[in-house]
């Protein structure tokens, strides 16, 4: 199958094709001989078995440093994909398998919940599959990597071009690929399609009615959502790694997200290439924190065996330093790890068609070969100017598991868009009633430029949200004063235990039209005041129609439908999203009048006269004129009192309401006499009538 084997100096990472010609890279250490063996591909089951195809033997003359590498001619049917394992022998004896961290595709996680592992026969190298046991830990062969033939004869057909929508006016919709269409509400709830990459593009006209640009996936490089599986306390369901913020393959595709498992890499890019085609881009949350492996008494998959030191931040006693709260922390000091990352962002950028990428615990990029807390964040800096990711959006968690917080440093020295959980959590806090807010809502509004160094710089970097994945849900932060995670088998500790939440008076959910009406009412404050707010606005999926979770904020590991989008919501909560409709669609007529250079803030008090923010104060009163339209007012009325509160205006401006966060736009009161009353928690917009902005 394999002739004219040689070493390669300078080999590429993983498998690739050159001409008739495979070539082979890999980063080991004490390792003495390293053996390939290949199989032909299939789809596994318990009980398959599979012979030997080939078995390549790599001697000292391979190893080139660190780096071992060959290339052969290949004599094989070329249609025919192949898997392969990696053998390491080691200095002290020991021989470990593990998987190629770079290859492109896998077997063995075809369907979701199946607990499959692979065995080598240590004489005959034949290759077995069974059901393993439902441990902690697996320690053993969780996937079988693929290596696809090369197919220079087939015409690569014409893919659509990005959107390629700036950063700034982008409008992110953060939602979990799997949970968008496997409720039995979902549109394709009975066919293959549900909860995978096909499927998710039945959504796309949801998607671009609602007025959002990006979608932002959580995590699709293949993890193990079996890697912890355990029952809840009651029994009643088994817990998953739903979220995925575990990486097995930092450049496969999850197979069990795709309905065609055998050719999950084309089912992505056929995603991609549907959502381009409609104006939308796709946004992957990715994790280059921490892998899989865990630490010491985790699974032992590919970086543990083949160069620790490389890829880990190790203690002197060989222990893993834990700043990801996930048992390891990757070395992003190290240029073999830094290598995999760029490599890794280009490919998905390059060949899967991915548009942006959001970081997980990004601080930890930035620590040092001790792990330390570097000045300069240089990693992101390479990144940001690597002409390979020009165009590429890159987004950082700005904090890590172990107390590192470096909000406005990603944004001020690299170039990086953040999370801005400081808007958030003022945000929620000023619609939770608390006095002392509004000096910190205001900057909020302004796109927090005391973090991000002006108004300008905050409208291209601050990563404005009220919810994301972790955390309550937008309609659970006004429906809950506690968090409820007793689902989740761990006694109520997991999570944050400060949501800066407000039931409205009763915990949980109530059928008091008063309490219902004013969570609705707050919701489309939340809602308005996130599109009114300089900055990058994002919505967690399904807020724009008021799912729940049940008070549950931590809800990582149920597949179920407390984490299912329930799309019978969007006719209940019609009213709701419609609101959120027109405020996408009113920040985006808008935005080049309200979020420019040349936009200008004036603010009043209530009363209409120079502000003066009292602690006690709980209103906001701004009006936005621009040097571009120098006719045109725009007023904002924010009112975060319990009880209604009159706004004075110029009375010899007539006002139009474009908004009342209150109301439905047929109940619209326009300020009569110079005066505004507005309901508790509750934001207007007025525009000067006659104004075309």
């Amino acid at each position: 199958m394999f002739k004219a084997i040689k070493p390669l100096s300078n080999p590429a990472m993983g498998a690739c094709w050159q001409g008739k010609n495979l070539q082979f890279g890999l980063v080991a250490t004490d390792v003495v001989c390293i053996r390939y063996v290949f199989y032909a591909d299939l789809l596994p089951q318990a009980g398959t078995e599979a012979a030997l195809l080939n078995l390549v033997e790599l001697d000292k003359q391979f190893q080139f440093g660190d780096v071992w590498g060959w290339q052969a001619e290949y004599s094989g049917k070329k249609e025919a994909p192949l898997t392969y394992l990696i053998q390491l022998e080691k200095s002290d004896g020991t021989k470990h398998f593990v998987i190629d961290p770079f290859a492109r595709e896998s077997r063995g996680g075809e369907q979701w919940g199946r607990t499959l592992g692979f065995a080598v026969d240590a004489e005959d190298y034949s290759l077995k599959v069974f059901s393993r046991t439902q441990d902690y830990f697996f320690h053993g062969i969780r996937r079988l990597p693929v290596l696809r033939p090369e197919t220079p004869t087939v015409k690569i057909t014409s893919r659509p071009p990005a959107p390629q929508h700036s950063l700034e006016q982008s409008i992110v919709y953060e939602c979990h690929l799997r949970g968008m269409t496997r409720s039995p509400s979902s549109t394709v709830a009975d066919s293959a399609y549900s909860g995978t990459y096909q499927g998710l593009t039945n959504c796309i006209p949801h998607l671009k009615t609602l007025g959002v640009t990006a979608v932002e996936l959580l995590p699709v490089f293949d993890f193990d959502e079996n890697e912890r599986a355990f029952s809840a306390g009651d029994n009643t369901h088994p817990l998953y790694n739903y979220w995925g913020y575990s990486t097995l393959q930092f450049f496969a595709p999850k197979q069990n997200y795709a309905a065609d498992v055998e050719n999950a890499v084309s089912e992505f890019k056929a995603m991609v290439d549907k959502f381009h085609a409609a104006g939308l881009e796709i946004w992957l949350d990715v994790v280059f924190n921490h892998t899989a492996e865990f630490g010491a008494d985790g699974p032992v998959d590919h970086f543990k065996a083949l160069a620790p030191d490389h890829w880990y931040l190790l203690e002197k006693d060989g222990t893993h330093k834990n700043y990801s709260g996930c048992g390891n922390t990757l070395k992003c000091a190290h240029p073999t790890s830094r290598r995999m990352i760029r490599e890794c962002l280009i490919y998905w950028a390059h060949e899967m068609g991915v548009d942006g990428f959001r970081f997980d615990l990004a601080t930890i990029l930035n620590r040092d070969a001790s792990g330390n807390v570097m000045d300069f964040p240089q990693l992101l800096w390479e990144l940001r100017n690597d002409p390979s990711l020009k165009n590429i959006k890159l987004i950082a968690e700005p904090w890590d598991a172990s107390g590192a917080y470096e909000l406005g440093k990603a944004s001020g020295l690299a170039n990086w868009a953040e999370w801005n959980d400081k808007y958030r959590d003022t945000v929620r806090r000023s619609l939770r009633g608390e006095e002392k807010m509004m000096e910190a809502l205001k900057a909020s509004i302004l796109g927090s430029p005391e973090i991000f160094g002006s108004v300008d710089s905050g409208r291209k970097y601050s990563l404005n949200f009220l919810t994301s994945h972790d955390g309550m849900t937008l309609m659970d932060l006004v429906s809950y004063n506690e968090k409820h995670n007793e689902a989740n088998g761990e006694k109520n500790r997991d999570g944050h235990n400060s949501e800066f939440a407000d039931n409205c008076g009763i915990e949980g959910p109530t059928n008091n039209p008063e309490i219902q009406k004013l969570r609705f009412r707050k919701v489309r404050m939340f809602q308005c005041l996130l599109q009114l707010s300089n900055g990058i606005p994002m919505l967690l999926g399904g807020d724009e129609f008021g799912r729940t979770q049940q008070g549950n904020n931590n809800a990582y590991c149920h597949d179920s439908e407390l984490t299912w989008l329930d799309w019978q919501l969007a006719e209940k909560n019609s009213e709701l999203l419609l609101f959120t409709r027109r405020m996408i669609a009113l920040r985006k007529q808008h935005s080049s009048f309200l979020f420019a250079p040349s936009s200008n803030y004036q603010w009043f008090d209530a009363s209409g006269a120079a502000e003066k923010l009292e602690p006690y104060i709980r209103t906001l009163h701004y009006e936005v004129t621009n040097s571009a339209w120098p006719e045109q007012i725009i007023r904002v009325l924010i009112n975060c009192f319990e009880q209604p509160v009159e706004f004075m205006l110029p009375e010899e401006i007539e006002w139009r309401v474009l908004i009342d966060s209150a109301k439905e736009p047929a109940e619209y009161i326009p300020p009569q006499a110079g005066s505004a009353w507005l309901e508790g928690f509750t934001v207007q917009i007025l525009r000067a009538t006659g104004a075309q902005v």
